[in-house]
């Protein structure tokens, strides 16, 4: 499989990118609703440290994403496919990698705008961002908000490449996991 897109189908870095992506996305929403109730202590301070750790690793995948989206070809839509479907596919990618930026970057400035450098698997990468309580509780209020849309953005999409899959018989879905063949 070549690294490269092509002009129907996606390359294996961008495959790659976002099945790790996605993986990592879901996995945030994961850890961050079972932090959500717990009282604070030693057990949600744990689960916030690997939630941010893997928040960061995420948005250094997205960045890679986005860069090689716009240095790399991106695949036409199939044949066929209504207009609209068109627009509406773009618009959403478009949404949801806005939404997933918007989410890691409110997140990383809750962590700094609290006075704190952002933990990394056990380690503290300084930020030159004072304590700041306003900003704290604006980026907070971000963050506690955009999953939401986020996620609903995330439900979108799947359901759109199983409609694709299932009743509009296109290769939309194969194209970003098997292929196409061609």
């Amino acid at each position: 499989m070549a690294l490269s897109n092509s002009s129907s189908q996606y390359g294996s870095l961008a495959k790659a990118l976002h099945w790790l992506v996605a993986i990592g996305v879901f996995y945030l929403i994961y850890l961050g609703l079972e932090q959500a109730g717990m009282e604070r202590g030693d057990a949600k301070s744990a689960i916030r440290a690997t939630h941010a750790s893997w928040a960061l690793l995420v948005l250094t995948l997205m960045t890679i994403r986005i860069v090689w989206r716009f240095m790399d070809e991106t695949p036409a839509h199939p044949e066929g496919m209504p207009g609209w479907q068109k627009i509406s596919a773009t618009l959403t990618h478009w949404a949801i990698y806005i939404a997933v930026f918007t989410q890691l970057i409110a997140g990383a400035m809750t962590v700094a705008t609290n006075g704190n450098g952002l933990p990394f698997f056990g380690m503290r990468i300084p930020v030159p961002i004072a304590d700041n309580h306003d900003a704290h509780e604006f980026w907070e209020e971000i963050h506690e908000f955009n999953w939401k849309p986020l996620a609903a953005l995330l439900v979108l999409h799947v359901l759109a490449s199983l409609y694709n899959h299932f009743i509009a018989r296109n290769d939309v879905l194969r194209r970003m996991t098997i292929g196409t063949g061609s």
